[in-house]
């Protein structure tokens, strides 16, 4: 029997044109790929229960998938309530492709977004892109405006006051232009979040040390989400970011066949007897329930 979730992440994609300092995509080896419409259609299907919002992100830049606005308005037609993307905003994309995505139906949006001199943004992200992003913040605020959109949009950053996170370019000039853009981004209809700390991936970086406890997809909320790959897989959660761990693939199994299975029972016999030796993925990850 399967657990009664309250998240279904999906990814629609793997692919990136971003190469972020905190974010192990040097150590992915799985092969990079898209969702087709007949597969979503297909997980759509196989999910029980209409209530959980649905993720339509995973590791990867959601919109550079040009079937995101048919895959949200399935997600919408299907009865589900909430559709929600995390994304850099670092994608070449039109007005009208931008339009698109809002006319969908996507109920919320997360846009990570980390320094705020051209310096200090291709620190982190080790991409130019800070024009882009910006241009296309300003395009999909005053689309929003144009269509009386309830798009909720949230920019996720880092404080440039604080230092608790990677060094940003020089200090004093990072820490005025941030207050010119949250100045701007708040006047757009933005919300600004802080992120507290990076993460560790698991196995892919070593921000934070091991905490003590349980694992929480065998004892916690986050075995109340469900993750799935874009070729289909189920893994344990986010951040086994290169899907070493596999309970099952939705393409052949039903859910409640994938949570009964040998992989999934083995993981979490593995977990509560605290033998993770086989399990690459959870040795170094220091994830609780805070911060989900």
């Amino acid at each position: 029997m399967h657990p009664d979730f309250i998240e279904y992440r999906i990814e629609n994609t793997n692919a990136c044109g971003y190469r972020c300092v905190m974010c192990p995509r040097e150590k992915q080896t799985r092969k990079i790929g898209f969702m087709p419409l007949s597969d979503f259609e297909l997980i759509l299907s196989k999910l029980p229960s209409k209530k959980p919002t649905v993720h339509l992100h995973g590791y990867g830049e959601p919109l550079l998938d040009k079937t995101l606005p048919d895959k949200i308005k399935l997600v919408k037609k299907n009865g589900f309530k909430n559709s929600f993307i995390i994304t850099t905003l670092g994608v070449e994309l039109s007005e009208k492709e931008l339009q698109n995505i809002v006319s969908s139906g996507l109920d919320s949006m997360m846009i990570s977004f980390y320094g705020f001199t051209k310096e200090a943004y291709k620190k982190v992200h080790n991409v130019d892109k800070l024009d882009l992003v910006t241009k296309n913040l300003r395009t999909l605020a005053k689309i929003c405006q144009n269509l009386k959109s309830p798009l909720n949009r949230a920019i996720k950053t880092q404080d440039a006051n604080s230092g608790d996170l990677i060094h940003l370019g020089s200090q004093k000039k990072d820490v005025d232009a941030q207050d010119v853009f949250f100045k701007e981004m708040i006047s757009l209809g933005y919300q600004i979040g802080v992120a507290p700390s990076w993460h560790n991936y698991g196995s892919g970086r070593d921000y934070n040390s091991k905490k003590d406890h349980l694992c929480p997809v065998i004892a916690g909320k986050r075995s109340l989400v469900l993750n799935i790959t874009w070729n289909l897989d189920v893994i344990p959660c986010c951040f086994d970011f290169d899907a070493s761990i596999k309970f099952g693939n939705l393409r052949t199994q039903s859910l409640s066949e994938i949570y009964s299975s040998k992989s999934y029972n083995d993981f979490v016999l593995a977990h509560l007897r605290g033998d993770i030796s086989s399990y690459a993925a959870c040795k170094n990850c220091e994830k609780n329930d805070l911060g989900m």
